[in-house]
């Protein structure tokens, strides 16, 4: 007998080189990589990019390098967090989208670039539906309806029977047109027949602001934004609106105890890839993120941050999921004509 020779042929291997070698009698070594092909290295061997599409030092930016912390223990490669900041996520976006689709280039998405951007902007940097691909929902965040220190409501009821007796007569808060805490009082707006002014603010910080002093009287704030100023009684919370009250705040009623339970708004943060990225890759990177949002540590710190860490969601069932949030918000943005350039 004679021995085989044994050699090792590279991802350059080819289909006829593979059968050539067969038919010589050479053992070659098989090696099946995420996409399955010959030749191919097990997925992820290299270093990941998670590009946030925010500035550092935010909620955001914490729940993103958490999450890519746990992940990087799961797939003992490092996940390397990249702030790329600006167009409401679309700069990030259109990073993301021009990748490779490989997997190695990953957004920290919102519920603003799968969702609102396409119904707000008639000319988008990206399309999320043929540039993106949803791989894993991570967390989501619901609003808590506050009103500055010196009010008299102590409900969200009384602050609509007042303003519905008193149309234009409150002005409310917002961190920008076209955000979700804008049309989270939209939809409350149209919910309950109330008139209120809109007064658009650069971020939550100076909404707060204007709040404590007077200026605005109204503001549906993200809950990890406003959840200091709420427990250390700066601001008072009317109500929450997620569908559960919050761990966080579990003296604050939701918004359907409190009458109006079609304004349940959350917005939500995940991860998408390119949109040709192999599907056993996108699977792989939505096992790692689902094992990340169970770790107990993960859960107890941003639940006490105001965020909400639901199960998490197969790749198919987040999907449907944009798709649905996407088809409540259509016809509020479009009754409204709410359009940004």
């Amino acid at each position: 007998m004679f021995a085989r020779k044994r050699l090792k042929f590279g991802p350059a291997c080819t289909r006829r080189r593979w059968f050539k070698a067969l038919a010589a009698g050479i053992a070659l070594p098989l090696v099946l990589g995420a996409s399955g092909s010959v030749g191919a290295t097990a997925f992820p061997d290299k270093p990941i990019r998670l590009i946030v599409p925010y500035n550092p030092g935010g909620i955001t930016d914490s729940l993103a390098r958490r999450l890519a912390e746990l992940m990087r223990q799961d797939l003992q490669q490092p996940v390397i967090v990249e702030n790329k900041p600006g167009g409401n996520t679309a700069l990030g976006a259109r990073a993301v989208a021009s990748a490779a689709p490989d997997g190695y280039t990953v957004l920290f998405a919102t519920g603003a670039t799968a969702v609102l951007n396409p119904l707000l902007y008639p000319k988008l940097s990206y399309n999320p539906d043929k540039e993106l691909l949803p791989v894993a929902r991570v967390a989501i965040t619901p609003m808590v309806m506050v009103v500055g220190p010196n009010s008299t409501y102590r409900a969200l009821r009384e602050f609509v029977v007042d303003a519905k007796a008193n149309p234009g007569k409150f002005n409310y808060a917002s961190t920008g047109t076209g955000s979700s805490l804008h049309l989270a009082v939209e939809l409350l707006q149209s919910e309950t027949g109330i008139s209120l002014v809109h007064v658009p603010f650069n971020g939550s910080a100076p909404a707060q602001s204007a709040l404590m002093g007077g200026d605005v009287q109204f503001f549906a704030d993200a809950a990890g934004s406003s959840m200091a100023l709420v427990q250390g009684g700066r601001l008072r919370a009317l109500a929450v609106t997620s569908r559960e009250r919050l761990p966080a705040l579990p003296e604050v009623p939701t918004v359907a105890e409190s009458g109006y339970p079609n304004v349940e708004v959350t917005t939500w943060f995940g991860l998408m890839l390119p949109r040709n990225a192999p599907a056993d890759v996108a699977n792989r990177l939505n096992v790692s993120a689902a094992r990340a949002i169970a770790d107990p540590s993960f859960r107890q710190q941003f639940e006490a941050l105001g965020l909400v860490v639901p199960p998490a969601m197969t790749q198919a069932e987040f999907v449907r999921y944009i798709g649905k949030e996407r088809e409540r918000w259509a016809p509020l943005i479009r009754a409204k004509n709410i359009v940004l350039e």
